[in-house]
């Protein structure tokens, strides 16, 4: 289960800053369950004109390693079109104890995500019915989706908005409802509505709803990125906080 955990935290990790155009950021996430920190990422966030690259090294801490010694790579990239993010690639890879459990690497084609490569191979896997293609036109991963959002939201200066989203496996949509506004922070409620792909163990398990807190990067930028998200689980809320430096060049 910490897996999906700090999947949703690496899912509300990125940076974005319009007016310049070669710019890094680092990117510091924490993940606390019911008051106990349980995990971390150190995000590295690059745009270069119009293109962006996003990578993610993420791990268990505290006493959660001795249990579940685990971590978690990502790398996404894309394009930015008239404050449209629109994604190349993504890809995920997890290690257990030193040895490679899982990945799975997706790029894009024709506003369809197409598996290039995975582990378990989706096709065998008999927990889940496979997601019909036509579910999957205009959907993107979470990582670039989160991404979309800051750039909508800021265009909209609001962030009442739906994406769709297929994470390689699932079908479900990110349903994004504006609760407050404070001068440039939004607090926004999120709904997950499952659409295709979930085994019975997910749907009785996995999070539907969540909170996120967005902040205005800069007066000179009309781009959201998060700063915190709480997710209510089961055993207790899971909760994220990011913090953000510019890498001088």
């Amino acid at each position: 289960m910490f897996y999906k955990l700090v999947s949703i935290l690496i899912f509300f990790c990125f940076l974005y800053n319009n007016s310049a155009l070669s710019e890094k950021w680092n990117i510091n996430i924490e993940g606390h369950l019911s008051g106990f920190k349980v995990g971390q990422s150190k995000v590295l966030f690059e745009i270069n004109n119009k293109e962006y690259l996003l990578t993610a090294l993420s791990n268990t801490t505290g006493i959660t390693k001795l249990f579940y010694p685990w971590e978690q790579l990502i790398e996404v990239s894309g394009l930015i079109e008239n404050y449209i993010a629109k994604p190349l690639i993504y890809n995920i890879k997890d290690i257990r104890e030193n040895k490679e459990t899982g990945f799975i690497n997706i790029k894009y084609k024709n506003n369809y995500p197409v598996i290039v490569s995975a582990h378990p191979n989706p096709e065998n896997d008999t927990r889940r019915k496979k997601v019909s293609k036509d579910f999957l036109r205009d959907t993107i991963d979470p990582v670039n989706s989160i991404i979309y959002l800051g750039f909508i939201s800021g265009k909209n200066n609001s962030c009442n908005h739906t994406i769709n989203v297929f994470d390689g496996r699932r079908r479900f949509n990110l349903e994004y409802k504006q609760i407050e506004k404070n001068n440039d922070v939004l607090k926004c409620k999120l709904k997950i509505i499952r659409i295709a792909g979930y085994s019975k163990k997910e749907l009785r398990k996995h999070p539907k709803e969540g909170t996120i807190i967005l902040k205005k990067l800069s007066n000179n930028t009309n781009f959201y990125f998060p700063t915190e998200v709480q997710i209510p689980l089961t055993i207790g809320t899971f909760y994220v906080v990011l913090t953000k430096n510019k890498v001088l060049q």
